[in-house]
């Protein structure tokens, strides 16, 4: 079958350098569709999908919205044209891979293009601004987008330049070449699961038992953009289970921390989706902070466990986890499907045991009493005896998920 990727620039500041990507992948037997997202100016090519289609599948004329002066509305307008035509293009089978060159308009546009399709579509951002101290999240989103420095500005065609656009190109082609359409089909029935460091021997235990019974499990790491990837793909359907058994991103997220959701729906999709869920409050009584000396001093006085040279982890107070366990219990009380919530009386996470750094027994119960408190009566609730990472609280948990999934089955 031939292959197809779409090129996404905006032709009035990068035309030649976009024409030249071009040249490279055909070179390498892959059909390229070119799709102009610029504003201004004057494009290099008419042989593309023109900007004032993409402006109009932007919900506003591409002079209507030049008119208002306002650059960051046109940006709007293209970005949501992007993701519309290209959404479309790789739902009819048109495409089968995205890339993109651009500073940092032809960049945000492409991006927003490329978050559209789902994970695992070959997609590349070549990009001048995919450097310094920013973060590149408003960027990536939770999709597996690769973005490539290219060390100098798109501005001509020279020997740095055309070495990073032919590298750009070998890197798309290599991709959609490679691409097996049915390795995005699960090999057993497909369940989220999520864990993090802290929690990791019980999550492989999980995973584990569950792959043996013939399960397919896919782990979230909850750093912030795992947990709401894991939302996302929930939402897209293609998981039949949730087994979260790490919630740290809610409680990282109340106090600001490093690894706090990116967005306030963590622990929502599956409840709205009506998938079976068992849950457990794996990590959810600490926050993610920087290097021991970058601490404030109230996180120096909270008790805090030096994860790494760059990483400290900070207990909540117990205050601040009576509102995490009350925001908790308010999503899973909106749950449309069959939920069941353990807690591990033990500890929530590896430097949470008797002994450790984090143990702190009466946090824990001001959590567990404000979760119980707020909780519907009709969810069940399990406390064990147990760590969470022990096998005397993962294979109960386990056995009880299996339980849900061969009822809903």
């Amino acid at each position: 079958m031939e292959r197809t990727v779409l090129l996404i620039a905006t032709f009035d500041t990068k035309g030649q350098e976009a024409l030249y990507l071009k040249q490279c992948i055909e070179a390498q037997g892959i059909r390229v569709l070119v799709m102009d997202a610029g504003i201004l100016g004057s494009p290099h090519t008419q042989e593309c999908i023109l900007r004032e289609e993409v402006a109009r599948q932007g919900g506003m004329s591409l002079d209507e919205a030049v008119s208002t002066g306002d650059k960051r509305l046109c940006t709007e307008v293209m970005c949501k044209g992007c993701e519309r035509i290209t959404r479309e293009l790789y739902d009819e089978g048109k495409i089968q891979g995205v890339i993109g060159i651009g500073g940092a308009q032809g960049t945000e546009i492409a991006c927003a293009a490329m978050r559209a399709l789902p994970v695992g579509v070959p997609r590349l951002m070549a990009s001048t601004v995919a450097n310094g101290p920013h973060q590149f999240g408003f960027y990536m989103g939770t999709k597996d987008l690769t973005i490539m420095h290219t060390v100098s500005d798109m501005q001509g065609l020279n020997f740095l330049t055309k070495r990073i656009l032919e590298n750009s190109a070998g890197a798309i082609c290599g991709m959609v070449k490679s691409l097996r359409p049915e390795a995005m089909k699960p090999q057993g029935i497909p369940v989220a699961m999520s864990m993090l460091g802290t929690t990791t021997p019980g999550a492989l235990r999980a995973k584990g038992i569950l792959e043996s019974h013939g399960y397919e499990v896919v782990a979230f790491h909850q750093n912030g953009t795992g947990g709401i990837a894991m939302e996302d793909m929930i939402r897209e359907g293609v998981f039949q289970g949730v087994l979260d058994l790490n919630l740290h991103e809610i409680g990282d997220r109340y106090v600001g921390g490093l690894h706090g959701a990116i967005r306030g729906d963590r622990l929502t999709a599956g409840g709205d989706m009506g998938l079976p869920q068992v849950v457990a409050p794996g990590s959810g009584n600490y926050t993610v902070q920087g290097a021991p000396e970058t601490l404030s001093e109230d996180m120096k006085r909270r008790k805090h466990f030096n994860y790494n040279p760059h990483l400290t982890l900070v207990r909540l107070r117990p205050a601040e986890l009576v509102d995490v366990g009350k925001e908790i219990a308010g999503k899973l009380n909106r749950a449309r499907g069959p939920v069941k919530v353990f807690i591990p009386l033990k500890g929530f996470s590896f430097p949470d045991r008797e002994g450790l750094p984090h143990w702190e027994p009466e946090g824990n119960q001001a959590f567990i009493d404000a979760l119980k408190k707020h909780l519907n009566p009709a969810i069940p609730l399990f406390e064990l005896d147990a760590h969470i990472n022990d096998p005397d609280f993962i294979d109960p948990v386990i056995e009880a998920f299996m339980a849900m999934m061969a009822k809903k089955s």
